[in-house]
């Protein structure tokens, strides 16, 4: 796959919210050595990875400039900053650039880390070995409890996540 960054103007083919430059750059800035551990196809597809997984696993607000034509979820119309501050249509905010940064730090050290494998099954909570006896943990069987929560992410997109109830499956319940 080739790596063609979103350059706010619906970027035929577009893979990536960051340029290898832009990461280089944050990284350096925040005295962060491990990314310059990686070479520069390494973290094309860590890129890739965490722009897919930031465009597929959020229900953002606003909507996709250019529409369904439109390869990743920025940029967006409608959109506002924590502040209020209206961000252009054609703009990809430094906090997604950022938070895509991030997500491409842990896909470089471990590939697919944001996007694990689950199966409800594997989760034991204890085992007996003698006369076998198995407790699966059931407190959390979807697939979001396995999934790492990086802090640093959730706190750099949240104002451009839609705030109503619901999720992308089911929706928005409303009260008549």
């Amino acid at each position: 796959m080739a790596f063609t960054v979103e350059d706010g103007t619906g970027t035929a083919g577009a893979t990536a919210l960051l340029s290898v430059e832009n990461a280089d750059a944050y990284f350096t800035d925040r005295g962060n050595t491990t990314w310059d551990g990686y070479d520069d196809t390494a973290k094309q597809a860590a890129i890739i990875r965490a722009s897919r997984f930031l465009s597929d696993s959020y229900a953002w607000d606003g909507w996709r400039t250019y529409g369904r034509t439109q390869e990743l979820a920025w940029p967006r119309s409608g959109m506002t900053d924590h502040e209020g501050y209206s961000i252009p249509k054609t703009q990809i905010p430094v906090e997604i650039e950022r938070a895509v940064a991030e997500v491409a730090l842990r896909e470089a050290a471990s590939p697919g880390a944001m996007t694990p494998d689950y199966t409800p099954a594997d989760r034991v909570k204890s085992e007996k070995v003698d006369v076998i006896s198995i407790e699966y943990d059931l407190s959390r069987t979807d697939a979001e409890s396995v999934r790492p929560v990086l802090l640093i992410v959730r706190d750099l997109i949240g104002p451009f996540l839609k705030s109503t109830a619901g999720n992308m499956i089911s929706g928005e319940t409303l009260r008549g």
